[in-house]
C-alpha cells in the first residue's frame, strides 16, 4: 500500500477510496511500479493532466479512466480559474467524465461532461467532510458504485448527467450551424449555376477543416509551455496576433496557406490556383469570430455557437476530428448505407484486434493494417495510435521521434471511392503524427509526406470487378483508382479493419458477372441479400496474411439473423477461423450506438487467417444497453452477456445468435424440442391437394388492425368496401372462404373469415373447402399463444432485428403444429416466461424496459425467493441426498441496495430464509465488506464456493440478474464447477 497523506487519506476514506487503492485507483506517481500496460499510458495521460492519480472501471478486463483526482490538501491554495481551466481542459479532452478535487477540509467532484458555466466551474458535488456521509448518493459508498457502474444506472444520475454537452458533440453541432450560415449567403448571392454554389461549399469544407487543424497546432504547448506558432509567427499579417485574427481578411488566410505549406511540406496546405480564386471570394470573418469567440456570429442555435470559447482546442482528440467527415461527405447517409464510426466504437473493434499485451509479438517493420472503405480514418488513426504504443513499449516507453512516427505511418493503409474522404483521412493521419511530438519538434523536424500517393488511395476496393464505364470522364477515374489499386493488390495485411457501407447490391449498376458470387474455403455461395458489407468481408480475407486478423463491422441481419444467410454461414464457419462476434443488436435503437439517429442493428466479426480450432467455442458477446454506453463512457457487458457457441452450433443452428439475444442458456434446449416438432409447412405439405397458404396484397384498402380483434370477422367488416376481385391475382385461392387470417406479428392476432374480403401482405391466409383443416391451426394458436410467442421471438430473423414485433410468412410456416404430444417441463415454462415478459420488452424498450431496472426494496423477497427456488431445483437434482441439499439461507442488500448477496447452504436444516437490509458491517464466511469490493473490481457477477458446503452470489439490483431463466444458467455454471472441484 503506498504512502497517502493523512489529510488526502481522510477525504479517500470519506468517498470509499482508501479501500481501492493499487485495486482500481492508481497514483501516478506509481506509474514505474505498475505491471498492467493500459494503466501505464492511463496514468502517462493524467500525468499531462497534472492530475494526481486515476480511479477506473473494467470494460471487458480492460480498465477505463472515470475519474482524475487532484490534490490540494496540505494547505495548497487554489482558486476557481484554476478548477475552470481543470474542467475546461478535461471536457475538451472527454477522457474522463468526473473530476475530484481534495483539500483538508473538503471534497469537491466537477462534472466534465459538460462545459465550464460563466467561466466557472461545475460542480457536481461540493461540500466538507463532515458533512459528507449525509449525502444519499457521494459518501463512502461512492467508489464501489463508480467501479462497478451502477452509479451511472441511478435514476437520479441517469436524469443528471446528458453527454450531448460533450465537447465533441458542440463541436460538430457548432461547425453544422457555420457551414448552414455560409451555405445560406450562397444561396442569397446572384449565383446563378448550381455548380458555382458546389464549388464554393467544397472550399468551404476544405478551409474548415484545415482551419481546425492551424487552430490545434496554434493552441498546442509543451510542459515547458513553448508553443508550435511563436508570438511573431501570426505577426506578418497586418500585427495579427493569432489564426483568428488572420481569417479576418481572406487574402492574409492564403498568404498563411502558403507559408503553412512551405513550412510544412507534404502537400498538406496545398491549394490550387483556381481553388484560391474561389477562396478568395469568401468572406471568412463569420469563421474567424466563430474561432476565437470573440462575439457571438447570431446564429439560428445560440447555445452551440457560444460554446466555442470554452474549447481548448489541443485537448480534443485527433480521432474525433476525423469524425468530420459526416458533416462534409454526409449527403445521403442512410440511402448510401453509411454509418459513421462513434469513436468508442472504434477504439473497442482496435482493443479487441490489436491488444497493448501483444507488443512483444509484433515485428513492426512489417505490421501493415487496412481499411478498405476508410472514411475519414478513425479506424486508421487509432491503429496508427496502437503502434505507437507498441513501439514505445518495445523502447521502454521512449518518446518516438518523427522518423520513426512517418516509418510506422508507411504501414498504414486505406481505401475509399470518395476523393474527398482519402484526403480528409491523410489529414486525420496527419493530425495523429503531430498529437506525438513537442510543438518543437513539429516546427523544426516535421515534414508530411503525401499520404493520399502512397497510403491513403483514393480507389473503388473492386476497381478489378467493375465494367470499364464509357462516358470520358468516369474512364479517367476510373484508370486512376485502377492504378491506386494496383499499389495495394499484391500486398498482404496483419489487420483488415473498418466499417464498410451497409446497402444492397441493386445499387451497383457497373459489377461484372458473378459479383455477387463468392468462395469460401470449397464452396460457391451467394452473398446474402446482395449485401456489399458482406462482400467487404469475403474480398478482405485474400488480402490477409497468415494468422493475420480480419475485423469488420456488419450488418447483424445479414450475418447473423436472417434465415435467408444459413448457406452463407455455414460456409463461412465451415471453412474460416471465426474467434469472435461483437454484437452490438441490443444497442440498435435510435442513438444508442450510431452517432445520426441511425437505426441499425450491427455486430462486428473477427477472423483470424489460420486453421480453425475445432475445441475452441466461438465466442457471442451481446453489447447490452445502458446509461454509460449511451452516454458514451463505455460498453457494458457482463457474465450474461457471453454466450459461447460450439464450431457445430454455428453451422448447424440458424437460430443459435437470435436463441442468445434473448437470454441463451437453457432456452437452446426449448427451441431445439420444439424445432423438432413437425410444423405448419409440414402440415400444409401434407394437405397441400386441399390446403392453400399465401399473403395477401399490396396497396389498396384492406382490413384494418381492429378486424382481428375477435376470433372471427365481425359484421362491420363483411361489406362491399373490402370487396376484391382475385382472377389475376397469384395466391387467388387464399381469398375464398372459409379462411383463417394471421397477423405477420409475434403476438399472432388471428380471425376466421367467411366471406371473400380483401387482406394485405402482412396478413397470411389460410383457405380450404374443408374448415376441420383450417380450425385446428386456429385452436392451436390460441391455446398455445404464450409458447408460440415465445418461439416465434427466438427464430425469426425480422422480430426485433429489422422491426420490432413483425414477423413473416417463412416464421409462421416454422410454428410447431400440432402440439398434442408436445411435454414442457417447469423449467420450460419458466423460461417462455421470462422471455414473454422481460425479454421482448427488453428487445423493444431498451434502455426503458423493465429488466434493467431496480427491484423495489418491497419485491425484493419474492424476486429472489423465486430465483433461489430455481437454482436450487437444478443443484439438488444432482446433490440431494436424503435431507441433505442446497438452500437459500442469506439475502442482503448492500451499498444503497445497489447489489444483492445470495448465500446457498448445503446442510439438512430447514430454516426460513434471513433478509438483511443494507448491511455495513457484513463478515458471514470470513466474507467482508473489503473483500466484496475486490472481487467486484473485475466483474459486476460474483460467485464464491467457500468449502464445499457454501455458494455466495452477488449481483447488481436489477431484475435482469434475478430471473428464473438466469438462475438455470447461474446453476449450470455451479454444477461445472462443484464437479471440476471434485464435489
Amino acid at each position: 500500500m503506498l504512502n497517502i497523506k493523512k489529510d488526502l487519506n481522510t477525504g479517500f476514506q470519506y468517498l470509499g477510496f482508501d479501500s481501492e487503492i493499487e485495486d482500481v485507483l492508481f497514483l501516478c506517481d506509481s506509474i514505474n511500479s505498475i505491471e498492467d500496460l493500459s494503466i501505464k499510458f492511463h496514468l502517462e495521460k493524467a500525468i499531462s493532466f497534472k492530475a494526481l492519480g486515476v480511479f477506473f472501471r473494467k470494460e471487458l478486463d480492460k480498465y477505463k479512466p472515470q475519474i482524475y483526482i487532484y490534490d490540494y490538501t496540505g494547505g495548497k491554495l487554489y482558486d476557481e480559474q484554476e478548477l475552470t481551466d481543470i474542467q475546461k481542459k478535461i471536457w475538451s479532452s472527454g477522457i474522463v467524465p468526473l473530476v475530484c478535487i481534495f483539500s483538508d477540509t473538503e471534497v469537491k467532484i466537477l462534472d466534465c461532461t459538460t462545459h465550464t458555466k460563466d467561466n466557472e466551474p461545475t460542480y457536481l458535488f461540493n461540500h466538507l467532510f463532515n458533512s459528507i456521509n449525509a449525502h444519499k448518493i457521494y459518501n463512502e459508498q461512492f467508489a464501489i458504485k463508480i467501479k462497478t457502474g451502477v452509479f451511472w444506472e441511478e435514476e437520479d444520475n441517469k436524469r443528471r448527467f446528458k453527454f450531448s454537452n460533450s465537447a465533441y458533440d458542440i463541436l460538430i453541432k457548432w461547425i453544422k450551424e457555420l457551414k448552414n450560415e455560409y451555405i445560406q449567403s450562397f444561396k442569397e448571392e446572384q449565383i446563378v449555376k448550381n455548380s458555382e454554389q458546389k464549388e464554393k461549399e467544397k472550399i468551404l469544407n476544405k478551409v474548415i477543416v484545415q482551419s481546425i487543424l492551424i487552430k490545434y497546432l496554434e493552441e498546442r504547448q509543451d510542459e515547458n509551455g513553448k508553443r508550435l506558432f511563436h508570438d511573431k509567427y501570426f505577426n506578418e499579417f497586418e500585427n495579427a496576433k493569432n489564426f483568428s485574427d488572420v481569417l479576418k481578411n481572406t487574402s492574409h488566410f492564403i498568404s498563411l496557406l502558403e507559408k503553412l505549406h512551405k513550412d510544412f511540406n507534404g502537400n498538406l496546405f496545398e491549394w490550387s490556383e483556381s481553388e484560391k480564386t474561389i477562396l478568395q471570394s469568401l468572406n471568412l470573418s463569420l469563421l474567424s469570430s466563430a474561432l476565437g469567440g470573440y462575439e457571438n456570429p447570431n446564429f439560428k442555435n445560440q447555445l452551440a455557437l457560444q460554446l466555442i470559447r470554452y474549447y481548448e482546442f489541443s485537448y480534443v482528440p485527433v480521432e474525433l476530428i476525423s469524425r468530420l467527415y459526416e458533416e462534409f461527405l454526409g449527403e445521403n447517409k442512410k440511402e448510401n448505407g453509411l454509418f459513421y464510426t462513434p469513436s468508442h466504437l472504434a477504439k473497442l473493434l482496435i482493443d479487441e484486434a490489436m491488444p497493448l499485451k501483444d507488443y512483444s509479438k509484433i515485428n513492426l517493420q512489417n505490421y501493415k493494417l487496412l481499411d478498405p472503405a476508410c472514411g475519414s480514418g478513425i479506424f486508421l488513426v487509432l491503429g496508427f495510435k496502437r503502434l505507437v504504443q507498441w513501439w514505445r513499449l518495445q523502447n521502454e516507453l521512449k518518446k518516438p521521434s518523427p522518423e520513426i512516427l512517418k516509418l510506422l505511418l508507411k504501414n498504414v493503409f486505406g481505401t475509399d471511392k470518395e476523393e474527398q474522404a482519402t484526403k480528409l483521412a491523410a489529414f486525420s493521419l496527419c493530425l495523429a503524427l503531430c498529437d506525438e511530438l513537442s510543438p518543437m519538434q513539429i516546427i523544426s523536424d516535421l515534414r508530411f509526406d503525401d499520404l493520399t500517393d502512397s497510403n491513403i488511395l483514393f480507389t473503388d476496393f473492386f476497381i478489378n470487378e467493375l465494367i470499364v464505364p464509357e462516358v470520358e470522364n468516369e474512364i479517367n477515374i476510373h484508370n486512376i483508382q485502377k492504378d491506386n489499386f494496383s499499389k495495394i493488390e499484391n500486398l498482404k495485411f496483419d489487420l483488415i479493419i473498418g466499417n464498410p457501407p451497409f446497402f444492397r447490391g441493386g445499387k451497383i449498376k457497373n459489377v461484372k458477372n458473378n459479383f455477387w458470387k463468392c468462395k469460401i474455403g470449397e464452396y460457391f455461395v451467394e452473398i446474402p441479400s446482395k449485401q456489399i458489407a458482406l462482400k467487404f468481408l469475403i474480398s478482405s480475407l485474400k488480402f490477409c496474411k497468415d494468422n493475420g486478423i480480419v475485423s469488420l463491422i456488419q450488418k447483424s441481419a445479414n450475418l447473423l439473423y436472417n434465415p435467408t444467410s444459413h448457406s452463407f454461414k455455414k460456409a463461412l464457419f465451415k471453412s474460416e477461423n471465426v474467434l469472435q462476434v461483437l454484437d452490438f443488436t441490443p444497442i440498435y435503437e435510435k442513438n444508442l450506438l450510431w452517432d445520426n439517429g441511425a437505426r441499425v442493428a450491427a455486430c462486428s466479426i473477427f477472423i483470424k487467417k489460420s486453421p480453425i480450432d475445432y475445441n475452441r467455442n466461438i465466442l457471442h458477446a451481446l453489447i447490452r444497453p445502458s446509461k454509460q454506453t449511451k452516454e458514451r463512457l463505455f460498453f457494458e457487458i457482463d457474465d450474461y452477456d457471453l454466450h459461447f457457441i460450439t464450431r457445430n452450433e454455428a453451422i448447424e443452428n440458424k437460430f443459435i445468435w437470435k436463441i442468445n439475444l434473448l437470454g441463451g442458456g437453457r432456452l437452446v434446449s426449448l427451441v431445439n424440442k420444439l424445432s423438432q416438432q413437425s410444423n405448419l409447412d409440414n402440415y400444409y405439405n401434407l394437405n397441400k391437394d386441399e390446403l392453400f397458404v399465401g399473403e395477401g396484397i399490396v396497396g389498396g384498402k384492406t382490413l384494418p388492425n381492429k378486424a382481428f380483434e375477435k376470433s372471427q370477422i365481425s359484421v362491420e367488416f363483411a361489406n362491399d368496401e373490402y370487396n376484391i376481385s382475385y382472377e389475376n391475382l397469384r395466391d387467388k385461392y387464399i381469398f375464398n372462404t372459409p379462411n383463417l387470417l394471421i397477423k405477420e406479428d409475434i403476438t399472432l392476432p388471428n380471425t376466421l373469415n367467411k366471406k371473400k374480403l380483401k387482406f394485405s401482405n402482412e396478413i397470411v391466409g389460410f383457405y380450404s373447402k374443408k374448415e376441420e383443416l383450417i380450425n385446428p391451426i386456429q385452436i392451436s394458436i390460441i391455446e398455445n399463444k404464450e409458447l408460440i410467442k415465445c418461439f416465434l421471438v427466438s427464430t425469426s430473423g425480422k422480430a426485433f432485428i429489422n422491426k420490432d414485433t413483425v414477423i413473416t410468412k417463412e416464421d409462421i410456416m416454422n410454428i410447431p403444429f400440432p402440439m398434442e404430444n408436445l411435454q414442457l417441463s417447469d423449467i420450460d415454462k419458466n423460461i417462455i416466461k421470462d422471455v414473454n415478459k422481460f425479454y421482448i420488452e427488453y428487445l423493444s424498450k431498451r434502455l426503458n424496459s423493465k429488466m434493467l431496472l431496480s427491484i423495489p426494496l418491497d419485491d425484493i423477497k419474492l424476486m429472489i425467493n423465486n430465483y433461489g427456488d430455481e437454482f436450487v431445483k437444478i443443484l439438488n437434482s444432482v446433490y440431494q441426498l436424503d435431507n441433505k441439499k442446497f438452500r437459500l439461507s442469506n439475502v442482503i442488500t448492500l451499498f444503497d441496495h445497489s447489489y444483492i448477496i445470495t448465500i446457498f447452504k448445503y446442510d439438512e436444516k430447514n430454516q426460513k430464509i434471513t433478509f438483511i437490509k443494507n448491511n455495513t458491517s457484513i463478515n458471514i464466511e470470513e466474507l467482508t465488506l473489503h473483500k466484496i469490493s475486490g472481487y467486484l473490481s473485475s466483474t459486476r457477477v460474483v460467485r464464491l464456493y467457500d468449502k464445499e458446503d457454501t455458494i455466495i452470489i452477488i449481483k447488481p439490483n436489477q431484475y435482469r440478474y434475478w430471473l428464473p431463466s438466469i438462475a438455470y444458467r447461474d446453476a449450470d455454471k455451479s454444477l461445472v464447477t462443484l464437479l471440476n472441484a471434485g464435489y
